[in-house]
């Protein structure tokens, strides 16, 4: 394990000089005769250990710092080892090391990059691979990793847009909960208490539900907790069994379907736009992107443009069969077509459709914020409404 060495040392002059290193123990004594320097006192930090997961943020970092190493001239498999030396991240360190073994034992970046993924558990789009993997058909890998690096960011943008987005909401909607445990388990029984079962039983019955709902949640606290528990246990499990489509899940919903199919189409164009500039042909660019996970629709489309594109058909008259793709983008692309500049074409239509996503995420935003708080709104009044009536009606009984 490596350390970080905090010297102090005497050069050959006699002069005392001070010093950090780090490595392992073996590394600092070799640097300390090579540079024969006589050490007067040392202290020794052991370097901390990331253990935290390998995540999409750290595989853009990496092709970002891959594709600068390589861009300046340096091969492939020394870049990888400058980029284990300097991460503290283990898993990271782990999938370095298992790339820099299959490129010494004669393997492409992309298989051993596919490996390395593998060997810890960590699923990437299929379609980064390809990236690469094409790239090193025509003999470029710099220029795949950058346009690699380019397709990661533009998904990074559009995670942290959705993430953005939906972070109010969720604030709302976990403040109602509180709000709504404190009432039930804190504020309604102590309430309750000062009735007695005569009085409880002649109360109004809206007062008499909030009131009955609030004395056995408190009565019952550890069981609620305990039912709150094992439901939340066996959503987690459920969902990290269970493959759930969420894209076709919120494409079948109402007034979601057009926003599903615009962050589809952003990734398809964005797709195509990369691969045509990287200098790869419309079919090889289709077939690429049947790895990718999109809707049953699209990824049908796909697969009939690249078997008709092989057949003479142009992409923007297949494309006009289809539902899926508003008619002026068929207009768009019969002109990128028509003017040899498919790929300006495709970028044009992702940035399009990024901002049509970004555009109706917000509407409907805008629609839930206000729902939710007005639904919180709603919940608090009943509340409200059910302790005045008790109030009012335990004001009649004493008169």
């Amino acid at each position: 394990m490596k350390s970080i060495f905090e010297y102090e040392a005497v050069i050959g002059s006699g002069e005392v000089i001070q010093g950090s290193f780090a490595g392992t123990k073996e590394d600092f004594e070799l640097m300390l005769q090579k540079k024969k320097l006589l050490l007067t006192s040392v202290k020794e930090t052991k370097e901390k250990v990331d253990n935290s997961k390998f995540t999409q943020d750290d595989f853009l970092a990496f092709i970002e710092e891959l594709y600068y190493l390589t861009k300046s001239g340096m091969p492939i498999d020394k870049a990888v080892k400058v980029l284990s030396q300097t991460t503290k991240k283990a898993a990271y360190k782990r999938i370095l090391k298992t790339i820099l073994e299959e490129l010494k034992a004669g393997e492409q970046l992309s298989t051993a990059l596919k490996k390395a993924l593998k060997n810890e558990n960590i699923t990437i789009d299929s379609l980064a691979i390809s990236f690469i993997s094409t790239a090193e058909e025509v003999g470029s890998v710099t220029t795949g990793l950058y346009q690699l690096f380019e397709y990661l960011t533009f998904q990074k943008k559009i995670r942290s847009d959705v993430k953005q987005a939906l972070a109010y909401p969720f604030f709302l909607i976990g403040m109602s909960i509180v709000v709504s445990f404190l009432i039930f388990f804190l504020i309604i029984p102590r309430f309750s208490t000062i009735f007695s079962a005569d009085e409880f039983a002649q109360l109004p019955g809206i007062s008499y539900a909030v009131l009955s709902t609030g004395k056995f949640l408190n009565a019952h606290m550890g069981e609620a907790f305990a039912v709150i528990g094992i439901v939340i246990a066996g959503l987690i499990v459920f969902f990290k069994k269970v493959t759930i489509s969420w894209m076709s899940f919120f494409y079948k919903v109402p007034k979601l379907s057009s926003i599903i199919i615009d962050l589809q189409l952003t990734i398809v164009y964005s797709a195509l736009s990369t691969m045509l500039v990287g200098g790869l042909e419309i079919d090889k660019a289709l077939k690429q992107l049947q790895s990718v996970s999109l809707l049953p629709e699209l990824k049908n489309l796909l697969k009939t443009a690249l078997f008709e594109i092989k057949r003479g058909q142009k992409l923007s008259d297949v494309f006009a069969m289809s539902s899926i793709i508003p008619t002026s983008d068929i207009a768009l692309l019969y002109v990128g077509e028509s003017s040899a500049s498919l790929a300006e074409v495709f970028k044009s239509l992702s940035i399009r459709h990024s901002d049509a996503f970004s555009a109706n995420v917000k509407k409907i935003l805008s629609i839930l914020e206000p729902a939710v708080i007005v639904g919180l709104g709603v919940f608090i009044a009943i509340i409200v409404v059910a302790i005045m009536m008790a109030v009012m009606s335990m004001t009649d009984m004493v008169g």
